[in-house]
């Protein structure tokens, strides 16, 4: 495995893994659009404390530009009412058609 770039500010990082055993099984991950006010979200992730997968469903109540609570980066953020425990930094968020609209981070 080797890292291909790091995303500080969104506790997210790219990976390259050569071995075919490793996607067996895996499949592609597909991105959507941004979000809207009111849309429906599923957050995935590992919270501290778990050795299981957490799974929390919400709606999207707000979206706009925020400090990034680790750092000096503003990002835009989008603000949903599901949990996001410690620990679930880089999760992905879902919209209802499974696709990726977005990763978990702490905003200030």
């Amino acid at each position: 495995m080797q890292v291909l770039a790091r995303g500080v500010e969104c506790d997210i990082a790219l990976l390259s893994v050569e071995s075919k055993d490793f996607w067996e099984g895996a499949e592609p991950l597909c991105f959507g659009h941004l979000p809207h006010l009111q849309d429906a979200v599923t957050v995935v992730g590992y919270p501290l404390g778990g050795d299981t997968i957490s799974v929390t469903k919400g709606v999207v109540s707000r979206i706009e530009v925020t400090s990034y609570a680790h750092g000096s980066s503003e990002l835009l953020g989008i603000q949903i009412d599901a949990a996001i425990n410690p620990g679930n930094s880089g999760g992905p968020a879902f919209n209802d058609d499974g696709e990726c609209i977005g990763v978990a981070f702490q905003v200030r």
